[in-house]
C-alpha cells in the first residue's frame, strides 16, 4: 500500500478500508487445470495396463508413441501452468486497493501500471458476484455502476460483502454530512401589512381607527 498511501491520497481525505486479493487468485488456474494432468494420468496408465510382457500394446513402437505423447503433453501444461502460476504471483504483489472517504483507488500492473480511481458520489450501485469456488472459499468480484456504466473495480477480494457494505457506509455518511452541513435555504423576511390593508377595527377596544 506504500504507492496508495504516500502518492494517492489528498489533503484531508483517509484510507477507511484495504481490500485484499484472495490467495485464490494465484493458485485458481492449478486447481482447474487438475482435471488436465488426471486425464493425463489416467491414459498413461491404460498405456501400461494393456503393455504385456514384451512391452507390446499394438507393438513397442506403438506403446513408446502412446507414452512419448502423454509425457509431452503432461509437460507441456506443466510448464504453462508454471508460466500462469510466475505470472499470478507477480500481480498478486503489485495490485493495490483503497476505499478513503471520497473515492475508490485501484492501482494494479506488472509490466504497465494502470491507476484508477472512482469517486465515492459518482456511485449508483453496488454489485458482489460470487461463483461457485468464490462461495467456497470466500471471495468475489465487486461491480460498481455509475455514470460510466457498470465495470468491474475490486477482482478476486477476499470478503466481498464486507468491502460492499463498507463502501455503502462511505456513501451514506457522505450523504448525511451533506444534509447537515449543507446551506440553510434563505427565507424572505415577513412583510409588513401596508396601512390600507389593516383592519378598520383593532381587536380587543371599541376604538375606531380614523
Amino acid at each position: 500500500m506504500r504507492f496508495i498511501r504516500k502518492k494517492n491520497i489528498l489533503e484531508g481525505e483517509e484510507l477507511l478500508y484495504t481490500p485484499w486479493l484472495h490467495w485464490m487468485f494465484v493458485v485458481r488456474h492449478m486447481i482447474l487445470s487438475l482435471p488436465y494432468f488426471f486425464g493425463l494420468l489416467i491414459l498413461w496408465s491404460l498405456a501400461e495396463s494393456y503393455t504385456d510382457s514384451q512391452g507390446l500394446v499394438w507393438g513397442l513402437t506403438d506403446a513408446l508413441s502412446i507414452k512419448l505423447i502423454i509425457r509431452n503433453a503432461f509437460l507441456a501444461g506443466f510448464m504453462v501452468i508454471l508460466l500462469i502460476f510466475m505470472w499470478r504471483i507477480f500481480h498478486f504483489v503489485c495490485v493495490e486497493y483503497g476505499v478513503t472517504n471520497r473515492r475508490l483507488l485501484i492501482r494494479k500492473g506488472v509490466l504497465r501500471l494502470v491507476t484508477a480511481e472512482i469517486p465515492i458520489d459518482r456511485i449508483e450501485s453496488i454489485y458482489c458476484v460470487q461463483g461457485i469456488m468464490g462461495r467456497i472459499f470466500g471471495y468475489g468480484t465487486i461491480f460498481i455502476s455509475g455514470i460510466g456504466g457498470r465495470m468491474p473495480v475490486f477482482h478476486m477480494v477476499a470478503r466481498p460483502y464486507a468491502l460492499r457494505r463498507k463502501i455503502c457506509e462511505i456513501i451514506e455518511k457522505n450523504k448525511t454530512i451533506t444534509v447537515v452541513h449543507g446551506n440553510l435555504p434563505k427565507t424572505k423576511p415577513a412583510s409588513r401589512p401596508r396601512p390600507e390593508e389593516e383592519p378598520m377595527y383593532r381587536y380587543g377596544s371599541f376604538v375606531r381607527v380614523i
